[in-house]
């Protein structure tokens, strides 16, 4: 596998459990703090935007890359509040996320 795979994997796989944590939640009709949900929907809209970003070899690429950075780990930390097994799913996918983006992000500082 050769590095951009491994970034848009990550973040293919960090937005799929982002928006489905949250299709899970409208559906179980549970209420969440809004910036709980608020931090979830930012995090799937970022990584999905730096999927993209990597495929189109933008050039912007790296500063895209520090923002997924910080949001999938505020996501992570989020998540990690709570018992369901849904958001230590989403958790561990948005800091699989920050780990494998984190050497694209370095090049933005």
């Amino acid at each position: 596998m050769d590095q951009t795979s491994q970034y848009t994997d990550a973040c293919m796989e960090a937005w799929l459990n982002c928006e489905n944590l949250l299709i899970n939640l409208q559906q179980k009709n549970i209420s969440f703090s809004k910036r709980t949900v608020q931090v979830i929907d930012e995090c799937a809209h970022i990584c999905l935007g730096t999927l993209e970003s990597i495929k189109q070899v933008s050039k912007n690429i790296y500063q895209v890359a520090l923002l997924c950075f910080g949001i999938c780990e505020e996501c992570a930390e989020i998540c990690d509040k709570y018992e369901d097994s849904e958001f230590k799913s989403c958790a561990s996918a948005c800091r699989n996320c920050s780990s494998a983006i984190a050497s694209l992000a370095s090049w933005a500082v």
